[in-house]
This record gives structure tokens, C-alpha cells and sequence, in this order.
């Protein structure tokens, strides 16, 4: 058990600030249940079903990467009343980190991306005119590009949509998690960077031709499936820093 402004006081200072980068999403404690954090479910969006595993897993507090989106203006949609009267009436906590959990050196999905896939983070990355949220990385030596997308699968748990025009041998890789597909105007940076492959969650229409013309492979993983990684890289740290709160990533798959 943990008082919950001590958990989020390591979580603050952990995380950092997201500045003005993330105006449409939270970074941090975004509705105050319980005092004491007794145990602490994690998992990727906010909904009312993920609240409910939440609350059969006993969990005082929830920490998701996407936290509740504020409705326009003054009126509350039926949506969002329904989830914070909800979160309201069981007394649970709700802790987001958006941008801070995207773009994180150590636990951020991006990083972890590359990491896992035995990859060196070396810089960060943002489509132009857009904040940094994913990095750029490089492998040792040039891998087989066969080899990094069965890896990437594996790591993803699905196949994916794969765009394979880039090199047969792989040597630097951008990751950027969930809705990062870049548009026109940014393929020239990743040209510029003599990037071999591009690695995101979701994909458009567009796509698969912007990366035939430049010769840059394209593997999109599933905006939730790059995007429990980081989750769970957090949940890993909070729990070796909190020996006594049980931590646990309550999973809602989505192969989108």
C-alpha cells in the first residue's frame, strides 16, 4: 500500500512535464479517488470497460495512456458522464501520461520499441511541425530486414500492415507509437536521416505509396499493441520502487 500523492509525486518527477506539448490529453493524476493506493491496475485507454476490470481486480488507482478526452466547451457528453460517474462512485483514481509515456527515454513506448527489437535509441523524432514523441535508433551492424519484421511481430503480437520497399538489410529504424504515419512533407526528413525503416502503429490510405517513392520499409503494429509497451515498462519501474503495491496491466486487446 501507498499513499496515492506519494505515488504520484514519484510519478511526476519520474515522467516529467509535458509542458504545453499535450494540450488534449492528461499527464498525470486526472481524477482523485482513494488516499491510499492499496493495489494499482495499469492498461492503455480509458473506457468504462477497462474500469470495470479495474474494479474486479480491486485496484484503487488505474493508470492508462490515454486518459479521458474533455468534451468541447461546457457540455459533458454522455460518454464521458457516464465514465467519470463511474470513476466517481467506485472511489477510483484515474492517472493518464500521453505524451510523457510516448516519448519517455526509459519507459516510453518509442524507446522500448527499439530496445526490444535490439535496437540504440540515439535521437528523438517528430513528424515536422509536431512534438518529438518517437525516436530514431540504430542497430550495430545491418540487419536482415526479414529478421526485424518477424521480430517486430513477434514483439506485436500480429503481423501488421508491412510496406517492404526499404533495404534488404536494416541498419537505422524510426519508432514512433500509435497514430504516427507521417505525411508528405515529412518524408524528406526521414530521407534526410537515411532511415531504412519506419515503424508505427496505425496506417492511411496514402501511405504505401509515400514509401515506394522514397525506398523506406513501413511496418504499422496496431496503435494498442505499440502502446502496451510502455505501460508495462512503467508498471515495472513503479513496482520495483513500491515493493509492497501489486501492480497489474489489465489487457483489452484491439488489432487496431
Amino acid at each position: 500500500m501507498v499513499a496515492l500523492d506519494e505515488l504520484m509525486a514519484f510519478l511526476n518527477d519520474f515522467m516529467g512535464d509535458a509542458g504545453d506539448k499535450d494540450p488534449h490529453m492528461p499527464n498525470g493524476l486526472q481524477v482523485r479517488g482513494r488516499s491510499e493506493v492499496r493495489r494499482l491496475a495499469t492498461g492503455v485507454s480509458a473506457s468504462l470497460r477497462l474500469f470495470e476490470m479495474a474494479v474486479e481486480r480491486e485496484a484503487d488507482a488505474l493508470l492508462v495512456h490515454h486518459g479521458l478526452s474533455l468534451p468541447a466547451g461546457m457540455l459533458f457528453d454522455t460518454i464521458f458522464i457516464q465514465r467519470v460517474r463511474y470513476l466517481f462512485e467506485h472511489d477510483l483514481s484515474l492517472i493518464g501520461y500521453h505524451f510523457l509515456l510516448d516519448s519517455h527515454p526509459q519507459v516510453g513506448h518509442s524507446v522500448q520499441i527499439l530496445r526490444r527489437l535490439g535496437v540504440e535509441p540515439i535521437e528523438p523524432y517528430g513528424p515536422p511541425g509536431e512534438p518529438a514523441w518517437g525516436w530514431i535508433g540504430e542497430f550495430a551492424a545491418p540487419v536482415a530486414l526479414e529478421k526485424v519484421c518477424a521480430d517486430c511481430a513477434r514483439l506485436f503480437g500480429q503481423k501488421g500492415v508491412q510496406y517492404l520497399f526499404g533495404p534488404q538489410e536494416v541498419r537505422r529504424v524510426v519508432a514512433i507509437s500509435g497514430k504516427g504515419a507521417p505525411y508528405p512533407a515529412g518524408m524528406e526528413l526521414l530521407v534526410r536521416k537515411g532511415v531504412d525503416l519506419f515503424i508505427t502503429g496505425e496506417v492511411s490510405e496514402w501511405v504505401r505509396e509515400l514509401f515506394r517513392e522514397v525506398g523506406i520499409s513501413f511496418i504499422a503494429g496496431g496503435h494498442y499493441n505499440t502502446e502496451r509497451i510502455g505501460i508495462l515498462a512503467l508498471g515495472e519501474v513503479i513496482a520495483e520502487r513500491f515493493p509492497s503495491l501489486p501492480v497489474e496491466f489489465v489487457d483489452l486487446p484491439n488489432p487496431v
